[in-house]
């Protein structure tokens, strides 16, 4: 008789062999399980496991005070499993088919970082590297400052946070860039993101493209052996760890008031975008969201803006003065 234990761990295999799941995906994967098993019990019979087991997980998910996001996260992890297991025939009922979790999510506004802290990050970072704010990024001018491997990073900085705030990309998908699929010519760049799923993202204007271009010419000061387009002094793929770094050294010498993250950044970017009138089904496959209501959260932040706008404006108060 199959054992929870065994059917994770095969389970797991398959995820990873033909699921086309990232190395971030497996870790969650494998860290769901293990907890499924921890309350479960490894030695289980995959077979006698019902809804009242899927209803002890959930539970003991709820008493570790995890948010109603992750506790769905993980049970959609063993749902997915328990799928698998149908269709493959190894289980006669499915007990999720039994199975409902009463679980609320509160729908939080993203946090986005102000217009004015934003350009103060990218003040900073041309500053560190030896730029004035109104200097370009001309392969000629940066490759007077980028001549000893350390300062690659400076530049690797810059082009962060110049790619996060023009495409709203997430950080795994930067760090992820090949320099094949970058196309200087049409202003574009192909991304790999969640699911597999290619897009492309655009370069506004010849500034970011003459940054991008110059990044792969100096890039090559470090030997890289990654064909990344982002690489750290090492010659080395720039991690997302990495590129966290970078960001938030950056933020606390650009003085913000909040700790900024890279998905911060890719808030801040929707935020604009909508803010300038960008139509959201543009904004949605920007951000390579699959649905448009992932998309819609940044809706409410503009709500809120608007909210404050409208109280400043004080259109009644202002008619209503014509008592006087």
């Amino acid at each position: 008789m199959n054992t929870l234990s065994s059917i994770c761990s095969h389970y797991l295999q398959i995820c990873s062999k033909n699921k086309n799941l990232s190395r971030h995906s497996l870790k969650a994967y494998n860290i769901d399980m293990t907890q499924f098993m921890s309350c479960i019990g490894k030695q289980f019979p995959i077979q006698n496991i019902t809804k009242f087991e899927l209803q002890a997980f959930h539970e003991h998910l709820a008493d570790e005070s995890l948010a109603p996001s992750s506790i769905k996260r993980k049970l959609a992890c063993i749902r997915a499993m328990f799928k698998w297991l149908e269709h493959e025939e190894m289980i006669e009922i499915n007990p999720f088919h039994k199975f409902r979790a009463n679980i609320k999510s509160a729908r939080r506004l993203p946090k986005n970082v102000p217009a004015n802290e934003l350009n103060a990050m990218i003040v900073q970072a041309k500053s560190d590297l030896g730029l004035t704010k109104r200097q370009s990024y001309r392969y000629s001018r940066l490759a007077k400052l980028v001549t000893r491997k350390k300062s690659l990073n400076k530049l690797t900085t810059l082009v962060s946070i110049e790619l996060m705030l023009s495409t709203g990309i997430r950080v795994g998908e930067l760090s992820g860039i090949s320099i094949n699929c970058v196309d200087i010519y049409d202003r574009k760049i192909k991304i790999l993101g969640k699911g597999a799923r290619e897009r492309y993202v655009f370069l506004p204007d010849e500034e970011i493209c003459d940054l991008v271009e110059s990044y792969l010419k100096l890039r090559g000061i470090c030997e890289p052996d990654t064909d990344n387009l982002l690489v750290n002094s090492r010659g080395k793929a720039a991690s997302t760890q990495f590129i966290r770094k970078l960001i938030k050294d950056n933020a606390e010498n650009a003085y913000t008031k909040q700790k900024v993250t890279p998905h911060m950044l890719r808030h801040s970017a929707a935020c604009e975008l909508l803010e300038s009138g960008l139509d959201i089904r543009f904004v949605q496959r920007l951000l390579g969201h699959s649905s448009i209501s992932t998309t819609e959260i940044y809706t409410h932040v503009n709500d809120k803006q608007l909210k404050e706008k409208v109280s400043q404006a004080n259109v009644r108060g202002r008619v209503r003065s014509m008592d006087n």
